[in-house]
């Protein structure tokens, strides 16, 4: 299953620990039924926010946005299951540590 998302504005709903980690439940503002897990792991996120000046909230919405911003498929991000690991758009998405950082300067 894939997360099905467009450019609307997108939010954390839920956050929790992992090991090493950090697991975000994001979806579209307003809706319930559209979301997408997001695990960010520790080396992740000091990788987009070297200077810890972020949230990790803040850096899983825009790994988010990121991989929402992307070619679709009649609203369905590409290759993007409804669980993913951050660090994965890498893989996915050429430019996406720096359209991360862009994303996390504008915040």
């Amino acid at each position: 299953m894939l997360f099905n998302s467009m450019s609307a504005s997108l939010e954390v709903a839920t956050e929790r620990e992992g090991k090493s980690s950090w697991i975000f439940m994001i979806r579209r503002c307003g809706e319930t039924a559209t979301h997408c897990e997001i695990t960010l792991s520790w080396s992740d996120y000091d990788w987009w926010s070297p200077s810890g000046s972020h949230a990790p909230s803040q850096v899983a919405l825009a790994v988010a946005q990121v991989a929402s911003s992307h070619p679709l498929d009649n609203g369905v991000i590409r290759g993007v299951p409804i669980r993913f690991d951050a660090s994965s758009i890498r893989r996915r998405i050429s430019d996406a540590d720096a359209l991360v950082t862009e994303i996390l300067s504008r915040v």
